[in-house]
């Protein structure tokens, strides 16, 4: 899956404590390793995203390296972590 992540979003808050706990909540997964096939970080965010190529704006959390949250390119994402709704946690 391609994602891309989402600007202006960095002050918006959770009441999971982060946004990382969030994903990990509503996903029932663990995160590990950074969602970025080509990256070998650990997991440290919930990043906003939205999947891309596939005319679908809904803002998603997804769990990513801080590196990668930072990128303005299009990601390979894996598959294996699902996408979450960030307004479960309103």
């Amino acid at each position: 899956m391609k994602i891309k992540n989402l600007t202006g979003t960095s002050d918006k808050t959770c009441a999971c404590d982060s946004w990382l706990d969030h994903w990990e909540t509503y996903s029932g997964q663990k995160a590990g390793a950074c969602g970025v096939l080509t990256c070998n970080a650990k997991a440290d965010v919930g990043a906003h995203v939205r999947k891309y190529g596939a005319n679908d704006y809904t803002p998603y959390i997804y769990p990513l390296c801080s590196g990668c949250n930072q990128s303005a390119e299009v990601l390979d994402a894996w598959d294996g972590y699902p996408l979450v709704s960030p307004d479960a946690c309103a």
